[in-house]
Formats: structure tokens, sequence, C-alpha cells
């Protein structure tokens, strides 16, 4: 139980003295104002609550009417289809699962703060958490909403641009510890 602690202690002040890589850093603050961002509108919308449907009426007015200047300037129906499927998407959210939909954001958002704390202190774990909060609102996107109304094009942004960041950040972890290594020899 000693060595785990003063395990701990060594890791926690060879991170004192080691600098961290600016990669890292900007990483990490760049994760930190998204993460605070979205936290903050996502808790807005819980606090005002789904769209009256007047209000959902105008929203998806507005989208059909920009979608079909898209269309009349030779944008190809695939395109109003794909218009189509997000009207249903968010009429769907709005109606049925907002709160559920949002609270699980809220829950994956905290996951996401939780592994930017511990990644700034140097624990390895955060990128297991991390991993996990690039994964959650896939997976929730699929087990809450119908197959029929999933956006692939979403999901498959979500993915990439996690595994990128992912990738970054383990880049990142490892310049550091290759310095921690350099900085004890």
């Amino acid at each position: 139980m000693n060595y785990s602690n003063e395990t701990y202690v060594e890791d926690y002040t060879s991170l004192s003295t080691t600098k961290r890589p600016k990669l890292l850093s900007f990483l990490l603050l760049l994760s930190s104002i998204f993460i605070l961002s979205t936290l903050t509108a996502v808790t807005q919308k819980l606090i005002d609550g789904p769209m009256t449907q007047v209000q959902l009426e105008q929203q998806m007015s507005e989208l059909y009417g920009n979608t079909q200047i898209l269309v009349n300037q030779g944008a190809s129906n695939e395109f109003m289809e794909e218009t189509q499927l997000i009207v249903e998407n968010s009429r769907y959210i709005n109606n049925e699962i907002f709160y559920l939909s949002n609270v699980s954001l809220l829950a994956t958002l905290g996951i996401g703060l939780i592994s930017v704390f511990l990644m700034f202190f140097g624990f390895k774990i955060g990128l297991c958490f991390y991993l996990i909060y690039s994964m959650l609102p896939i997976i929730s996107t699929y087990l809450i909403t119908p197959s029929g109304l999933i956006l692939e094009t979403p999901i498959f942004i979500i993915a990439f641009t996690s595994a990128v960041l992912f990738f970054l950040y383990t880049i990142g972890f490892h310049k550091l510890d290759v310095a921690k290594k350099n900085n004890k020899s």
C-alpha cells in the first residue's frame, strides 16, 4: 500500500517539475473550452425546456426554405431527403426524448470534464475517461433514437474527430512520459 502512495507522490512531483508539452496544453485548453461551452448550452436548454410546436414549425420552415434555395441552385434531391430526415429527427428529439437526450449529454460532458481534469494533472487514466467521453454520444444516439432517424454523417464526424483527438492526446502523453524520464536521469 505504501508503494502505491509513493508512486503517486513520485508521479505528481515529477509532473510538477516536468513541463507539459505545448500540444497537450493546447488540446486540454481546447477541450475545456468546448466542454464548458456545451455544458452551458445544454444546461440552458434544460432550463428552457423543449420548444413549443410553433417554435419548432418556424425553425423547420426556415430550414426547408434554405434547403429549397440550395436545391434550386443545383443541389441534389438527396439533399432534400437528408433535410427531411433532419426535420423528423428534430421533431422526435424535441417531442419524445428531450430530457433524456439532454441529461445523457450532460452526463457525457461531466465525464469529459473529469477526463480533462485528470489529464491536466498528468494522470493517464484521464485518457480512458476521454475515450469513454468520446464514445458515449455515439452509443447514446443508437440507444435512444430509432434507427430510421439516425443521421450517419454526424456520427462519422464525431467518431473521426474523437479518434484524431485521442491520437493527439496519446502523442502528448508520450512526450510527457519522455520528458519525465529525461528529467529523472
